[in-house]
């Protein structure tokens, strides 16, 4: 997968190259959508070994180069809750099954302020609902307010 490669390759060119994180190896990576710029999506790449993740890459979808990496201050069991595992979540919050499928997304928002943190999107039958990698649930996004 194309994302893994530039993953594998801007590590070696970054100053995280030298950190024991980079030992691991890639996993899976996940396909977040942007809801702030349309038609925008993004993979984020866990880095891990035996421990877990040991870090994220962000690489960009469309242009395949890396936005961001971080690495994690412990090892993580996974990044984010299955896609079964957030549906379980928003059904017993809402009382009611959920049949639609979801998709990771995300924007800035006071919910997810980092794109290392998707949160799940459902559409459910009176709007829009969210789940955030901790299991709480949203029902819209808050944009964050400018000014001080």
């Amino acid at each position: 997968m194309e994302a893994v490669e530039e993953a594998r390759r801007s590590l070696s060119r970054a100053p995280l190259r030298d950190t024991p994180a980079t030992a691991g190896s890639p996993g899976v990576p996940l396909l977040v959508r942007r809801l702030d710029i349309p038609e925008t999506y993004y993979y984020l790449v866990p880095w891990e070994d035996k421990t877990g993740i040991l870090l994220v890459v962000q690489v960009d979808a469309g242009s395949g180069a890396m936005s961001s990496a971080a690495v994690m201050p412990t090892p993580l069991p996974r990044l984010v809750m299955t896609p079964e595992e957030a549906r379980q979540v928003l059904s017993a919050w809402l009382g009611q099954p959920i049949i639609a499928e979801p998709q990771l997304v995300w924007r800035p928002s006071r919910e997810s302020a980092s794109p290392l943190q998707p949160l799940y999107h459902f559409q459910v039958d009176n709007g829009d609902a969210f789940v955030g990698v901790d299991g709480s649930v949203y029902r819209s996004l808050t944009s964050f307010e400018r000014g001080g």
